[in-house]
């Protein structure tokens, strides 16, 4: 269960609603510019504490509000006769956590001055101290991949910088026995140790109960180097397994939504008439628009959902030799809808070369609502998409495994997949859940995604993943030689031959 966010009339938002994870991670929020990211992150951040509302959406609109609803508690920053009005003092969810924003409205240039820059350079040693260990070594393997480069790093003592009027204590390091104050260091060292000293204050604190805290962090890839990114989500990953801590950033970075699972990517789609959407899961291809080419592109784009359907098409292309004398890429997008938009602005903005073909592959499930699709959206394609062996991933493991027993697939799975809690004892309780109303989801249970997430939460008990058990559903599906995988099989064959 997450918590509900219902921002209106903020800034360039109208409506919207959103989830904020509760089960710890790392997650992404991304979308092209002027989407929205920075504005719902910053809402986000009013769920456990009074930001300066002014700074962040400037005077408000009439009728703005911001709602929270979370385990029974409610919270709301709404205006009132043209003025922001905070939350009540008793409006509190029971969560902790610090935001990081924006470069131009957080904290990390908050005391430029360029009259405080000589102020800075005539600190003295004394008047510094050493900064911690945490900051230092987390700052060195970050940048430079090198926890001891930092080692001479101190920082500006509290009650000196106090009488300079600072709201954050600033940095210095030596080189060469010359102190280099913060706001002289490269934007990337400035920007990362104004973040990891909140990062560093937020984990000396408690957690409430057993929901996670939470760290909310706007445009972190600034300034950074590649290398330094991918540390960065290391770093950050780490961070929120160990310290039970929800981390949840927007960027624009293909470095970082590359290390981020599709399910835990959020990308916000803002269409023609202003409304936003929230589409999760989320994978790398279509949240970046970046095919990944070579210099010398793709004869083939294969466009699928899901990893399923991309492991399935790469087998088929392999078994039958169909990528002799070819490049063929095959990518996951998301969803179906997902898939026909991309592929459509693919061709339509030149995303790949003239010379490349575009496939689409979608599951099977939806195949009589794809012609209405492509007529509303104003949609075409030389070549009409096709279809999956089954209807869906979720819903092909809801009929085999509860309704249509398969008790060969049911008996491969719970032998090679299923080895702490048993298959069998998976589903029983899932029925159980289910009757007794602890599923709330009438859409999720239906289409077979709360049987999914419940095998899935199970497989992550013993260190699998869903691509485990995509390749046995995968494996199976080729041995059983079934009408739909012999017409995928010879639409390719036509296709690439």
């Amino acid at each position: 269960m997450g918590i509900s966010v219902k921002i209106h009339n903020v800034k360039n938002i109208d409506d919207f609603e959103f989830e904020i994870p509760t089960q710890k991670g790392l997650y992404a929020l991304t979308g092209e510019n002027g989407s929205g990211k920075s504005t719902v992150i910053s809402c986000a951040a009013a769920a456990f504490y009074v930001p300066s509302f002014y700074d962040y959406f400037g005077n408000p609109r009439e009728g703005a509000f911001i709602e929270f609803k979370f385990d029974g508690k409610s919270r709301s920053v709404r205006e009132k006769d043209g003025r922001w009005q905070s939350p009540a003092k008793t409006e509190f969810l029971g969560i902790t956590g610090f935001y990081e924003g924006s470069i131009v409205f957080g904290n990390r240039f908050k005391d430029i001055d360029y009259s405080l820059l000589g102020k800075l350079a005539s600190v003295e040693k004394s008047d510094l101290e050493a900064a911690s260990d945490f900051v230092k070594k987390s700052l060195g393997n970050i940048l430079h991949d090198d926890e001891t480069y930092y080692k001479e790093l101190y920082v500006l003592k509290y009650g000196i910088a106090k009488k300079m009027n600072l709201r954050r204590t600033p940095y210095y390091y030596e080189n060469k026995g010359a102190l280099i104050s913060q706001l002289n260091m490269s934007t990337g060292e400035n920007l990362l140790l104004t973040i990891l000293s909140s990062i560093e204050t937020r984990l000396k604190k408690d957690v409430y109960g057993k929901t996670p805290a939470f760290m909310f962090l706007d445009e972190i890839e600034l300034a950074l180097h590649s290398s330094a990114l991918r540390r960065l989500v290391f770093f950050l990953r780490d961070i929120a397994e160990k310290n039970n801590t929800v981390v949840l950033f927007s960027t624009h970075s293909i470095e970082l939504i590359r290390s981020i699972t599709p399910e835990h990517i959020f990308y916000l789609q803002r269409h023609v008439n202003g409304s936003i959407e929230s589409i999760n899961p989320c994978y790398p291809v279509y949240a970046t628009r970046n095919l990944e080419s070579s210099n010398y592109g793709h004869d083939y784009i294969i466009m699928v959902e899901d990893d399923l359907a991309r492991i399935m098409v790469e087998r088929i292309l392999r078994e039958k030799r169909l990528l002799s004398n070819k490049r063929v890429l095959v990518i996951a997008v998301g969803g179906w809808t997902q898939v026909l938009r991309f592929a459509y602005d693919t061709i339509r903005s030149n995303l790949a070369l003239s010379t490349t073909k575009i496939l689409i592959i979608l599951d099977r499930d939806i195949k009589d609502s794809v012609p209405g699709f492509l007529r509303n959206e104003h949609i075409g394609f030389s070549i009409e998409p096709n279809y999956l062996p089954i209807k869906s991933l979720e819903k092909y493991l809801m009929d085999k495994l509860t309704k249509n027993i398969d008790t060969v697939l049911f008996r491969e799975l719970n032998d090679y997949l299923f080895q702490g809690k048993s298959l069998d004892a998976i589903i029983k309780d899932y029925f159980v859940k289910e009757k007794t109303n602890q599923y709330k989801d009438s859409e999720k249970i239906n289409n077979g995604k709360m049987l999914y997430e419940t095998l899935n939460h199970e497989l992550r008990q013993i260190r699998k993943t869903e691509s485990d058990l995509v390749a046995i559903i995968v494996d199976y599906l080729f041995r059983s030689e079934s009408l739909e995988v012999n017409e995928l099989t010879a639409f390719l064959e036509d296709k690439l031959k």
